[in-house]
């Protein structure tokens, strides 16, 4: 056999051999992450749909039933009152509806995790680019401000922001803004160590000898080389900002009553674990069921986008 008729053999035989991997969708049908999804679409349409999902059980998260609570303000029945009026219960000491207290606190918890996410992200990311990309005295600025933020109290900040704010101001903005400004660090240092290995590629050196401006170079090199990563990152820290959210509203200087939040009910479900600890079950199974299915979401994005992952 000539050389010329092995090359043949021998490229079928390597691109046989050569590791394909399976589509990213796929990941998402194996139990654990396809359970973690339709909890997390079934929170975020309860968030959506409160409104519609109190009407149903005849309720609201405003109006006081003191029908339904005994005489020491603790609800009458078993596990918090559960009936067919009040499908999780009441809340002790007002008597308001628990299910619907839920429901419309997973609209705070989701709104300020998910909108301080976005807003970290895209700081991260342009910081982190431009750190990158640039290098010398923007680089060390960058990692400057890096430092700051991180060496930064978060709680405390937080607690004096929340006592200089008037009270008529919007909580849920104030939250997000916290959450949003504390959480770009991270992202920014993956962002610039990505980005300072794409633009030695052979390709972007190409591009900017051909005089490609940076906001090309942004758009279509770096940023759809570091897509991947922020999608994953994004995911996997989403559940620490919901978690923020609700340590900040347990603590007191998050949203305000009778706004309904996951952490505020949790909060107020300590003074009473001892008589009616169902207050306490529903909104920490909540906010614990949405944090655990967005961080195997998180993982699950993670391996199958992981270029080691090739099967």
């Amino acid at each position: 056999m000539t050389t010329s008729d092995a090359l043949p053999v021998e490229a079928a035989a390597s691109a046989e051999e050569r590791p394909s991997r399976a589509p990213v969708w796929r990941s998402f049908l194996r139990p654990a992450p396809l359970a973690a999804a339709v909890v997390i679409a079934l929170s975020l349409l309860s968030a959506i749909f409160a409104s519609q999902l109190s009407a149903l059980s005849g309720n609201d998260p405003f109006t006081f039933h003191a029908d339904a609570l005994g005489p020491d303000t603790a609800p009458i029945g078993v596990l918090g009152g559960i009936s067919a009026d009040h499908w999780f219960g009441v809340e002790p000491g007002t008597g308001r509806d628990l299910f619907s207290l839920v429901v419309h606190g997973a609209r705070v918890s989701l709104l300020v995790g998910i909108a301080s996410t976005v807003m970290a992200t895209v700081i991260g990311v342009v910081l982190g680019v431009i750190a990158g990309a640039v290098g010398g005295i923007v680089e060390k600025l960058v990692d400057f401000a890096t430092d700051v933020t991180l060496g930064f109290p978060f709680l405390i900040f937080a607690i004096a922001l929340s006592a200089l704010f008037p009270l008529e101001a919007p909580r849920a903005l104030l939250l997000t803004l916290v959450i949003g400004i504390f959480g770009w660090p991270g992202i920014a240092r993956v962002v610039a160590a990505e980005t300072r290995v794409i633009v030695r590629q052979p390709y972007v050196v190409a591009s900017r000898v051909m005089g490609a401006r940076f906001g090309h170079l942004f758009r279509h090199q770096v940023l759809p080389n570091v897509a991947s990563t922020v999608i994953v990152y994004s995911c996997i820290s989403l559940p620490g900002r919901i978690s923020a959210e609700a340590t900040l509203s347990f603590l007191g200087v998050g949203v305000l009553p009778p706004t309904p939040s996951w952490g505020r009910s949790i909060g107020d479900a300590i003074s009473w674990l001892l008589v009616d600890p169902a207050f306490l079950l529903f909104p920490a199974a909540a906010l614990f069921l949405v944090t655990f299915s967005f961080n195997i979401l998180g993982d699950t994005l993670r391996d199958a986008l992981d270029p080691r992952g090739v099967r």
